[in-house]
């Protein structure tokens, strides 16, 4: 399983994405489910969920692209970030469709969902996510983040804390402990983070990190929301029934 999400805030955006791939009692499988391409008047992020060889063959192919002189579109010849995920959603489908007639299986199966963001010099940043059937939505405006994978033990602490306004800083410690959330609760996701912080219009992706569990931002980070919210339960109302201390 996999959980990454992304953020869109009035600052910039911020991307997250854990790194296990098999979690299995005496296997246990990494593998990066973030793509970056950042040259010239543009930035992107790419996070993906899903079948992880349809994913590979994705992000292969965007490299290859990207080295060839020949190819008729990449990451550097698309106008906008729609027709970027125009482009991730037709190879989706076409890795999809070779795989599914090697293996004979159900598309579903074989399916990736991708996150696309960033920016183009002269353009706002924006945030899609795009289906395995390769059509894409953009991000909504009365939800400023895009989750896919194991989506549910990180929700609640963005639906609580991501609001536009909020700085740059605190929507990258609350997209860590989204992620820090959904590890302790399923261990099928899990270390290390890759994190990327982009700010507005700087188009540049110089605030990239990876974080283990053990690294010491991260481990204070997880810490400390552990102590607070200990100490935010023992100040909750008490019951009726409940002896007074």
């Amino acid at each position: 399983m996999t959980y990454c999400l992304a953020i869109k805030i009035n600052d910039g955006l911020v991307f997250a994405s854990d790194s296990r791939t098999n979690a299995g009692l005496d296997n246990i499988s990494t593998y990066s489910k973030m793509f970056t391409f950042n040259v010239g008047d543009r930035a992107f992020v790419i996070l993906t969920s899903g079948n992880l060889s349809t994913s590979q063959a994705v992000y292969h192919r965007i490299e290859k692209d990207l080295e060839s002189k020949n190819t008729a579109r990449s990451l550097n010849t698309c106008a906008d970030i729609e027709e970027v995920a125009t482009y991730i959603g037709e190879l989706n489908v076409e890795y999809q469709s070779k795989a599914q007639e090697h293996l004979n299986q159900g598309s579903a199966l074989l399916g990736s969902y991708f996150i696309v963001g960033g920016q183009i010099k002269g353009q706002d940043p924006n945030l899609l996510l795009v289906y395995p059937e390769g059509n894409f939505i953009y991000m909504s405006d009365d939800q400023p983040y895009l989750q896919i994978g194991e989506i549910k033990y990180g929700k609640p602490i963005l639906d609580r804390m991501i609001y536009q306004n909020i700085s740059l800083g605190d929507a990258a410690r609350v997209a860590l402990l989204s992620l820090d959330s959904t590890m302790r609760s399923d261990l099928t996701v899990g270390p290390p983070i890759d994190l990327v912080v982009f700010k507005k219009n700087e188009i540049n992706l110089d605030f990239q990190e990876q974080l283990k569990l053990d690294s010491p931002f991260f481990k204070e980070l997880s810490d400390i929301w552990a102590e607070q919210i200990d100490k935010g339960v023992r100040k909750l109302p008490k019951f009726h029934w409940e002896k007074s201390d």
